[in-house]
Order: structure tokens, then C-alpha cells, then sequence
């Protein structure tokens, strides 16, 4: 990526400074860690590690081509880096023929997607319908996104997404993975769902218009919190608990006032949302109460694994979260990601060598995603205004 990147920007001949590096600093996409570990290469330490503070120290100094290639990377690597989304569509029927009724949009997929609705989009490849045996069906395509008000790079950007289709041994629902890599990817495969679920309906193959998602609202909150946290627990291919190393608390606006223990009167009138980094955070005593739990919203966890695969062992991150929100009043209808954000190995494992450990990863999250909603989620049809969640 750096050669493409370099002949994108001419890095070596740019020393972005003041306003254009503050503008990349601010992305979302890097974290303010990566801007303090910039800051302290260059031998400024700061107090403290918000972006507040550190970008406009480091946007008052010159970047060198590699701190700077290193940066874009980052932001690039990190937008484009697959998510997942888990759906699914409930059968009528263990024996429900949906394989024929997609097969019967396969030649307009394209037709089912109104790119006038998706700012700056165009395909480069068009969705296309495979199977594999009888039972898995698979969507791909690749877009160009072009918004000239993003920064950098970000204003030509190529993204690919993906949706798989799977019924296991006649169960009465359909498993839906929309994998997505940008905003507009998941807009591309919301479009996309929409059209094959009302299909399945007109064909009397499920009972539903669209598919049915883990949303913020599909839990009370007490439960919302225990399934982020339990799933930074042990896994059966972990012989310890993940490290909870990044969250992002918000303060639940719709109860006022808080009780006067000193574990959670500290968030009165303190933040609307906060982000904590950290070695291990498993253990804060704001998480140590349940019944503070009520006072305060989990978005987004991040946890450091590590898994062995038969001779592999690997320490990797996985991000959850919950698509940002800004207002309190359509919180409840965020839907629910995670995303396997890097991997390395560890003795003698070869990462590189192995290259579906990504995939046995995000396969054992997915199973325990499924398994810890299914025990948590409110068990309603109509929890979230009229999106139904999975119950």
C-alpha cells in the first residue's frame, strides 16, 4: 500500500503541516494513541493522550514522509478493514426453497440498489450470486466512493462488500453475514437485504420484509453491557479471558440524576461519551456493579485475544460496537458490528503462512455472538419500533 500511496500524495515531496495535518489528525480512523505515539517519537510527551490536546502540538510541527505514510496507511487500512453484521431471516419452513427465489434475482442485483441514494457511489464490480454447494449463498461486489469533502485519500477510496446467505441442516432460520467496509458498502447491502427478504415474503418463503438485526434496542441495558463484557471472556479456543484495552462509555441522558455511590456519582454532568485506553480494563470498578449498569451505555469494545488454531497461536484485537449514533433518540435503532482488527503471531505460529486463521477468528466471535444474544436479547418481536430483532 505505502508505493500506492506514495505516488498518490508524493509523500516525499509534501511536509503537511498546520491546518492540512490537523484535518488527517482529527479522522476517525486514527486513534488518538497512534497521534501520541507519533507525538512522542518526536520527543514531546503530553499529559494526557486527547486528541485535544495532542493535535494541535503535533500539527504545529512537520511530519517526515514515513511518520506521515505511516498515518495515511493507518487511516486507510483501518476505513477499508471488513466488518461484519449478523442478520437473519426466519423460515416458514425448515424445507423453504429461498435458493431458487434468489437465484431469480441474481440477473438485476444491481437493478436492486438505488446508487442515487448513496452519495459519490458507483460500482466497479457489479453484485454477483454464487453458490457454494446447496445450502450457502454469496453476494460480492466492489464500489469507488468520491466525496471530495473527505481528507486525503479518503476522497477516492475503493471498497468491496459481501453478503452470505447460509442455512444450516434444515433450521428454520437463514444466517446473514453482510460484511461491509465503509458506510456506503452497508447502505449497498441494507438495499440489497431489503429486496431478497421481501422477495422471500411475496414468495411465502418467511413472514418478515427484512431481515432482522441485532440492534442497541434488542437489550436492556443491563444485558447489553453483560454481552460486551462476556464476550471479552474465555473462549474455547482461549485458555484466558480477553484484555478489554479501549471502551467507549455514554452516559445514559434519560436518568438525571445519579446515586451518590462514589463508583458512579463521578459521571453526573462529567462527559456524553468517553473513551478509556488502557493495559487491562477488564477490572475498572465501573464495571464491577451491576446495578450501575443502568446509568450508562457500552458502544464500542475493544479486546485483545488470545487463541490458538492447532499449531497457531495468535494474539488478535476484535472491535465491537454499536454504529455510532450522535442522537439519544435513534440509539436504540444502532446496529450491531465487530471486526477482527489485526493479528500477530506468537512462536512459532506463521500468520501470513495461515492465511484463514482470520477466518476461523471471526467464525468462533460469530458463534458466540449468536449463542450470548440468544440468552441476553429481549424476547419480544417488536422491540425496536417495527424493526423486529432476533429473538
Amino acid at each position: 500500500m505505502t508505493d500506492s500511496i506514495q505516488t498518490r500524495v508524493e509523500a516525499d515531496n509534501w511536509l503537511p503541516h498546520g491546518e492540512q495535518l490537523r484535518i488527517l489528525l482529527g479522522s476517525d480512523h486514527i486513534s488518538y494513541g497512534e497521534v501520541a505515539n507519533t507525538l512522542r517519537a518526536k520527543g514531546v510527551f503530553s499529559a494526557n493522550t486527547h486528541k485535544e490536546d495532542t493535535i494541535p502540538i503535533l500539527s504545529s510541527t512537520l511530519l517526515r514522509p514515513d511518520e506521515f505514510l505511516t498515518l495515511l496507511e493507518t487511516s486507510i487500512s483501518r476505513e477499508t478493514k471488513p466488518k461484519e453484521q449478523p442478520q437473519e431471516i426466519k423460515l416458514v419452513s425448515g424445507d423453504a426453497d429461498w435458493q431458487s427465489s434468489i437465484r431469480e434475482l441474481s440477473t438485476r442485483l444491481v437493478d436492486l440498489v438505488d446508487l442515487d441514494k448513496i452519495h459519490g457511489v458507483r460500482f466497479t464490480s457489479n453484485p454477483t450470486l454464487s453458490f457454494d454447494g446447496t445450502h450457502t449463498a454469496s453476494i460480492d461486489y466492489k464500489i469507488n466512493r468520491q466525496d471530495y469533502s473527505q481528507d486525503l485519500l479518503g476522497r477516492d477510496l475503493d471498497f468491496s462488500g459481501k453478503i452470505v446467505i447460509r442455512q444450516q441442516d434444515g433450521n428454520l432460520r437463514l444466517e446473514i453475514l453482510s460484511q461491509v467496509s465503509s458506510k456506503e458498502t452497508q447502505k449497498v447491502n441494507d438495499q440489497i437485504l431489503r429486496s431478497v427478504a421481501s422477495t422471500f415474503k411475496l414468495a411465502g418463503i418467511c413472514t418478515e420484509a427484512e431481515p432482522l438485526k441485532i440492534l442497541f434496542g434488542s437489550f436492556e441495558n443491563k444485558n447489553r453491557i453483560l454481552f460486551l463484557l462476556r464476550l471479552a471472556g474465555k473462549f474455547d479456543v482461549s485458555k484466558e479471558p480477553g484484555t478489554i484495552v479501549d471502551v467507549t462509555i455514554r452516559r445514559n441522558e434519560q436518568i438525571k440524576s445519579l446515586p451518590d455511590a462514589p463508583g458512579i456519582k463521578w459521571m453526573e454532568g462529567a462527559f456524553r461519551n468517553l473513551k478509556i485506553d488502557g493495559d487491562k480494563l477488564n477490572d475498572i470498578a465501573l464495571f464491577a456493579t451491576e446495578d450501575h449498569y443502568e446509568y450508562f451505555f457500552i458502544t464500542k469494545l475493544v479486546v485483545d485475544y488470545i487463541f490458538e488454531f492447532a499449531q497457531n497461536k495468535v494474539l488478535c484485537t476484535v472491535i465491537y460496537n454499536f454504529d455510532r449514533i450522535k442522537t439519544a433518540e435513534r440509539i436504540m435503532s444502532a446496529p450491531f458490528m465487530y471486526s477482527v482488527d489485526r493479528l500477530t503471531s506468537i512462536g512459532n505460529s506463521n500468520v501470513k503462512a495461515s492465511s484463514g486463521i482470520r477466518q476461523q477468528v471471526a467464525d468462533v466471535v460469530r458463534a458466540k455472538v449468536n449463542i450470548l444474544f440468544e440468552d441476553l436479547c429481549i424476547k419480544t418481536e417488536n422491540a425496536v419500533g417495527s424493526q423486529p430483532v432476533v429473538a
